[in-house]
Formats: structure tokens, C-alpha cells, sequence
């Protein structure tokens, strides 16, 4: 499934002629990371990542393509997530990185089901956008009833 995904993603076009915020494509990356975390990403995961991305940043359709195209290929190449979670936390608020938390586990539970790795990668992502364990396990249980 997923080497089927990467083929479609091949087909694309050249984007490093689109420019992205640091932001934007820290956000996109992780929601992408979250996806792909437990070997399973599907078209379901993929709509709810452009879904959300496209409403966060009132993006048009192409340039949401665009942009989740560019954060699949910094995924692919990132050594880690640190790399995402410090532009974050340079450029947003606590209350827009509440958001992003609340994004993330809606990618998530996508699928209808929460993997004990795909929770543990939420629980580092919080940690390293300096969210507090109590406020994140409020967020999981809003989404996961």
C-alpha cells in the first residue's frame, strides 16, 4: 500500500518551485509523520490530513496539494521530528499548538483505532511542543469517545 502511495507521489510535480512557510510545512510534516507511524496510510488518513491542513490554513486545493506533497518528501528524508516540533515552536502559540495536538489525534483516530506506538508518538509530540500531559490526555479523550 504504501509503495503504491509513493508511486502516485512520483508522478508529481516539480515543487521546490512552490514556497511554504516554516510553519506550514512543520505542521504538514508532522500530521504526515503521525500518519505514516503505524505502516498503515491510507486515503482515509490522507483526506483527514488535507482536510484539516486545508482548513488551519485556508488553503485552495492546489496549494494543499502542494503542501502535503512537500511534507511527504520532508518526512521521507527527516532524520526526526525534532526538526518539525522546534520550527513550531519558534513560530506558533500554545494555543495554536493546542490546535495542531487536537489535529493530530483526529489523524489518528481516522482509521478507528488508536495503536499504543501512534499514542506514544503523540505523547512526544506534546512533550516537545511543551504541552502538558494533562491537557493532552483532555484532547484524547474528546476525540476517542
Amino acid at each position: 500500500m504504501l509503495d503504491k502511495f509513493k508511486k502516485i507521489l512520483s508522478d508529481k510535480k516539480d515543487i521546490q518551485d512552490e514556497e511554504f512557510e516554516a510553519p506550514q510545512l512543520a505542521v504538514a510534516s508532522l500530521m504526515v509523520t503521525t500518519a505514516l507511524h503505524d505502516g498503515e496510510f491510507d486515503e482515509i488518513e490522507k483526506g483527514e490530513i488535507l482536510n484539516l491542513l486545508g482548513n488551519f490554513y485556508n488553503l485552495d486545493n492546489d496549494r494543499l496539494n502542494k503542501l502535503f506533497e512537500a511534507s511527504y518528501e520532508l518526512v521521507d528524508s527527516a532524520n526526526d521530528i525534532h526538526q518539525f516540533t522546534s520550527k513550531i515552536n519558534s513560530f506558533l502559540t500554545d494555543d495554536e499548538k493546542i490546535m495542531i495536538i487536537e489535529m493530530i489525534w483526529k489523524i489518528v483516530i481516522a482509521d478507528g483505532r488508536i495503536d499504543d506506538f501512534e499514542n506514544a508518538l503523540v505523547r512526544k509530540i506534546s512533550g516537545l511542543l511543551y504541552i502538558d500531559d494533562f491537557k493532552v490526555g483532555e484532547i484524547k479523550k474528546k476525540f476517542s469517545q
